[in-house]
């Protein structure tokens, strides 16, 4: 008798064993979108993810690694045979080089309950700023402070400049209209200005270009004038 249930037993051990949901990552644990433009904003795919077992696939929960990313799935139970999509977006406005960003997938799989998916890509930034702004530091009545950015070109194409302003009046640059920002190059932006009151002081330099990704770059400056010193002012 005890021979019977060892056996009833064994039996159905082998079919918990056996019985049980498997996830798998249609095409991979890797989505690779390759090169991208920040310009394009937002990335967008769907990744398939089938249950390849013989019990029905509960999702848990699907997590993106930081706000950049969104990926929402199409149903929480998926049964054997069966596929579901998450559907998945990358912020990339913001990125430059490569970004690897992760989703993590929760489930009653019991080989894999924690699984990562993996999102790639290469940001090519068409023109970045280095510092993001001017900054005009120690200003003085009186006396010109000078400001600058490196702009990068990281295309093949030259940036022709079309159009150039500037705010406040007496804010100078050292660029024009039809100069030209070589590819794959930079060029030094120095922006001039001799402050007359004291305060906060803010300034911006707006530049039309050829470049069908940049129409428009906006440079914003920003400082605080100060009266001279009683030494420096005789």
């Amino acid at each position: 008798m005890r021979k019977y249930f060892f056996a009833i037993w064994i039996f159905f051990l082998s079919i918990s064993i056996y019985a049980q949901p498997k996830m798998e990552i249609v095409g991979g644990d890797t989505y690779d979108w390759g090169k991208s433009k920040s310009t394009q904003g937002k990335l967008h795919t769907v990744i398939s993810i089938k249950n390849v077992g013989n019990q029905p696939l509960k999702i848990y929960s699907v997590n993106a690694t930081c706000g950049c990313t969104t990926a929402p799935i199409s149903k929480n139970e998926i049964n054997p045979g069966d596929t579901a999509g998450i559907d998945v977006t990358l912020n990339i406005s913001t990125y430059s080089g490569d970004v690897k960003k992760n989703i993590e997938v929760k489930t009653n799989d019991p080989d894999h309950p924690n699984k990562l998916i993996w999102l790639k890509t290469h940001v090519i930034k068409p023109v970045s700023l280095f510092p993001q702004y001017m900054n005009f530091a120690n200003m003085i009545i009186g006396k010109e402070t000078i400001s600058k950015v490196v702009i990068t070109n990281s295309t093949d194409e030259p940036i022709k400049i079309k159009s150039v302003s500037t705010y406040p009046d007496g804010l100078s640059v050292n660029i024009k209209e039809g100069d030209e920002i070589a590819p794959n190059s930079d060029f030094v932006l120095e922006a001039r200005i001799t402050p007359k009151i004291t305060g906060r002081f803010q300034a911006n330099l707006k530049m039309e270009t050829s470049h069908p990704d940049v129409p428009i770059l906006l440079i914003n400056g920003i400082g605080s004038v100060v009266e001279p010193l009683e030494n420096e002012s005789h």
